[in-house]
């Protein structure tokens, strides 16, 4: 059974938030989906254990651009679930629950997209018949100031990577860098596993894309902006710099990563996209990756004794 039945054009955008001191990044945010060429377009707003005059405010807030001719819809849920400290995998599920488009995306109210994105991905979606489509985002640096940010330029180096035999190997997608098309998917896919706080967005496409077909030919055009804040409060998704509690978290996350890649098949189909000469059901992502990693060693081999002839 699928999410989505086939005729509905709309898309869903998470934006999951938790901080009310946050709320000019998040009217920022939403002023870049409302300069989105596409519609139909909802934005699913899913609070975390806001009070009641907390929600007010933030609707409050929006309301003036989201009254403005053509502006998206807005659907918000306020999760008041489990006492855990960091929701935010949880966040993301209570959006995807709320969702009731055809496409579903993904934007923290941090980041920014550019005015083509979303019409773009759909395009590449209904071109090449996939399940979900990917571009690029650049990285940029912004100084957090009390009442204001300031921009000071594009961070490299930004994310490297560009087709499906990366992404098997490390994430360089960030999680408003893709759009999926829930009618191509199992719902009982679309969740994410709510013990992981990092990697929780990769988690979820390798479980897609070692089974569905993914289209990465706008890799190299960017689409947004990944915010990355000089006051240290983006998310760490690499060991580097960490210490004590986060570098443990990290490595606990990042073997519950491995484990999903011996763990997760690729479908047959999937690997004779890979170029894989002798596909095999059964096999799993680690090992698809070590056979990719072979493969191209082999032709770099045959290459170099190439060129010396």
């Amino acid at each position: 059974m699928h999410a989505m039945q086939d005729d509905t054009h709309l898309l869903d955008c998470i934006v999951r938030f938790h901080d009310p001191r946050r709320l000019a990044e998040l009217e920022r945010c939403v002023f870049s989906l409302i300069g989105q060429r596409y519609r139909p377009l909802n934005i699913v707003l899913v609070l975390q254990r806001f009070t009641p005059a907390e929600v007010a405010a933030t609707e409050a807030a929006l309301a003036p651009v989201l009254s403005l001719p053509g502006a998206p819809s807005l659907t918000v849920r306020n999760w008041n679930g489990e006492t855990v400290a960091d929701a935010r995998t949880h966040l993301l599920n209570c959006g995807v629950e709320a969702a009731q488009g055809r496409y579903l995306a993904f934007l923290d109210y941090d980041d920014l997209l550019f005015p083509e994105a979303y019409e773009l991905l759909v395009a590449k979606l209904r071109d090449q018949e996939a399940a979900i489509a990917f571009a690029s985002v650049q990285v940029m640096q912004v100084e957090v100031r009390d009442r204001f940010f300031r921009t000071i330029g594009p961070q490299t180096p930004t994310y490297r990577g560009r087709d499906l035999g990366d992404l098997l190997d490390h994430n360089f997608c960030p999680i408003h860098s893709y759009l999926l098309d829930r009618s191509k998917l199992p719902a009982d896919l679309l969740r994410f596993d709510p013990t992981l706080t990092i990697e929780e967005d990769y988690d979820l496409l390798l479980r897609i894309c070692a089974q569905y077909p993914a289209d990465f030919s706008l890799i190299g055009t960017e689409i947004g902006y990944y915010i990355y804040k000089t006051d240290g409060s983006n998310t760490v998704g690499q060991a580097g710099g960490l210490s004590g509690e986060k570098l443990a978290l990290y490595e606990t996350v990042q073997r519950r990563i491995r484990e999903r890649k011996a763990m997760t098949p690729v479908s047959v189909p999937i690997q004779a996209r890979l170029g894989l000469a002798h596909p095999q059901a059964g096999r799993s992502i680690l090992e698809v990756h070590r056979q990719l990693q072979t493969s191209g060693r082999l032709k770099q081999k045959l290459g170099e004794l190439t060129s010396l002839r």
